[in-house]
């Protein structure tokens, strides 16, 4: 009987689900896993966490409030271009420079 199981039941890697797939499960962690930790589990997870379905909202209000205007600029600049254009919500506070306000509007 165990042998019928293994046989109906084919277990698949998480490498193989396509990249959108991944992406969207992704959107479920934190903002610092999906930057900091998946990229480093495998390929195909890193390809994934950088596609724009991981980063169609990005909420930093939280830490944005605490940072560095300097490092919130380069943040948003890295998050925003990993969206391709597919943001849809941005929750972020403490922009005090013209310069990101025309990088958000522009992409």
């Amino acid at each position: 009987m165990v042998d019928w199981m293994e046989e109906a039941f084919e277990f698949r890697s998480w490498a193989e689900l396509i990249p959108d797939a991944l992406g969207v499960i992704f959107t479920n962690l934190s903002l610092q896993d999906r930057v900091t930790v998946i990229p480093r589990v495998c390929k195909s997870w890193a390809n994934a966490v950088t596609g724009p379905y991981c980063w169609q909202e990005i909420d930093i209000k939280d830490w944005s409030s605490r940072c560095q205007p300097d490092q919130l600029d380069r943040l948003l600049e890295m998050l925003i271009t990993r969206s391709c254009g597919s943001l849809r919500k941005l929750s972020v506070s403490g922009l005090q420079t013209e310069s990101i306000f025309t990088f958000i509007a522009e992409k």
